[in-house]
């Protein structure tokens, strides 16, 4: 068990670090009605994603699940392909447009005012969806739970963290809204204009940090 929570967890402390969710999930906290009803339905919205992508993941590494001769070479695949893919990431955030994640922060901006609750899972259902970062640095996190001798609890208790620990930007200000009421306005306010100014930074560090962490750990499992 432990083992596999030092593997797991970086990654899943990782894939939390997402300016793009926390950005999306303080703009609804901003709204002048029904803000702590849309701010969990967004935070529904996310999990939703999270949780099909974790089986989608689970579903296709189990048809990838090596012979224990060829495990090492199965791993650095994984951890080298999501690693590139994360570098990719980082350059991409480095050019001088948009991402994915800031134009959906336009969008819900644009929004807010006048969309019906419902509306609000698709939000998180989509702030996780192009929240490409996050998605590669899960990817990795499941195959190490996957491919674990550990056992079957275990394995539940590690995704059980990976899953909570990669929701805490959606569940984190709005639980803090929802105990401490307008007294988090203050904090929540100003939290929302650091990430603003700061997400593209932020982004582009986490992604670069890991691809470098994913890619030397590949190559070191190399057969």
């Amino acid at each position: 068990m432990g083992q596999l929570l030092v593997a797991v967890v970086p990654l899943a402390l990782g894939a939390a670090v997402s300016p793009t969710l926390l950005a999306l999930q303080l703009l609804v906290l901003s709204g002048p009605t029904h803000r702590l009803v849309r701010a969990w339905s967004l935070a529904f919205g996310a999990a939703l994603v999270l949780g099909a992508f974790s089986l989608l993941c689970v579903t296709a590494l189990q048809h990838v699940r090596p012979h224990h001769a060829h495990r090492s070479a199965t791993d650095s695949a994984v951890l080298i392909t999501s690693g590139l893919l994360l570098g990719a990431l980082a350059v991409r955030s480095r050019i001088h447009r948009p991402t994915p994640g800031e134009n959906h922060s336009s969008k819900t901006a644009q929004h807010l005012t006048t969309a019906a609750t419902p509306w609000f899972i698709g939000v998180g259902a989509l702030g996780m969806v192009v929240n490409f970062s996050t998605l590669l640095l899960v990817l990795p996190a499941i195959h190490e739970i996957t491919h674990s001798s550990a056992s079957t609890p275990a394995k539940v208790a590690a995704f059980t963290i990976l899953y909570v620990v990669v929701l805490l930007p959606v569940l984190v200000p709005v639980v803090f809204a929802s105990v401490l009421g307008r007294r988090a306005d203050g904090l929540l306010d100003a939290t929302h204009q650091w990430v603003g100014r700061n997400s593209r930074t932020i982004g582009t560090v986490i992604e670069a940090t890991f691809a470098i962490y994913l890619l030397v750990k590949g190559v070191r499992a190399l057969p």
